[in-house]
């Protein structure tokens, strides 16, 4: 007589091994998706872990719309971290540092304020110029005061806006003022200079004299007029003989409380994704 054997319990654990093989690999997966840090490395996993906290980052005012797009891009890489900014002008936001203000990162509209940090103990470290800058002049769209070109500053009657001399983009207004003389007359310095009507504490300030419709022409970085703002002034381009190269140097603070965060941060500004980011906003990527 012949022997039959039951494949039934066969069947039954193979079927079995098969939906628990199934449902501990949709679980792997599933998990996966969720949290990102399974796929990283040890030390990936540990670095994502570190920039979990809150970053402190003093920055020139011109600085406000790309760093904002960057502080948004690390938050989503890294959860739990928070970017909080203090954007104003260089010279101000040294001195609050100076004076105890607590911050991770400056970053600085010139090289100059920089260098005095460095000078009074409040940054750290490099200061790499991580971006640079140029400047054009904005004109309301009515133009009124028929300003067509940089020499035409110097015309009586013109309103003009400045930032402060202090402050990086007051200085650099005034470089290009000085060594635009030889081609728009020994006194135009003086000329334009007469036509003061303001003084601005940074430059976003000379934007919003523009929309109050008290000025007929002001300096600006290039970075300054954006999308929006185009559509409320005019431009009128400064030569390259008289225009000056604004750089932008960044560092840690003496007082850096989460070095993995700030250098994050920083290594992000410097990277290829960093720069192709400030150059969307009107920058010019740089190096030392």
């Amino acid at each position: 007589m012949a022997i039959r054997y039951d494949h039934r319990p066969l069947r039954c654990l193979s079927q079995r091994l098969f939906v628990v093989v199934f449902l501990v690999a949709i679980g792997v997966c599933f998990e996966s998706y969720l949290n990102p840090l399974l796929p990283l490395s040890r030390a990936q996993a540990q670095e994502r872990v570190a920039v979990t906290r809150e970053l402190r980052v003093f920055a020139a005012a011109s600085l406000t719309e790309p760093f904002r797009e960057i502080g948004k891009q690390l938050e989503f890489s890294y959860p739990g971290l928070k970017v909080v900014y203090n954007f104003g002008e260089s010279s101000a936001l040294r001195m609050q540092l100076e004076q105890g203000a607590q911050a991770d990162v400056f970053a600085s509209a010139d090289v100059i304020q920089m260098e005095q940090a460095k000078k009074s103990g409040v940054v750290q470290g490099d200061a790499p110029v991580f971006v640079k800058n140029r400047l054009i002049v904005i004109v309301p769209l009515n133009n009124t005061a028929k300003i067509t070109t940089f020499c035409d500053l110097g015309k009586p009657g013109v309103k003009l806006d400045l930032a402060n001399a202090n402050v990086p983009m007051g200085n650099y207004s005034r470089q290009a003022i000085a060594k635009a003389s030889a081609a728009c007359g020994a006194d135009f310095e003086q000329r334009t200079l007469k036509n003061l009507v303001s003084k601005e504490e940074d430059v976003k300030q000379i934007i919003s004299k523009f929309q109050l419709g008290e000025a007929d022409a002001g300096i600006v970085y290039v970075s300054d007029v954006t999308a929006r703002v185009s559509k409320e002034v005019r431009t009128i381009a400064i030569e390259d003989a008289y225009n000056p190269i604004a750089t932008y140097p960044i560092a840690f603070t003496k007082d850096v409380k989460n070095r993995a965060t700030a250098e994050a941060f920083i290594a992000f500004v410097l990277s290829p994704e960093g720069q192709v980011l400030l150059r969307g906003h009107g920058f010019i990527p740089g190096g030392k």
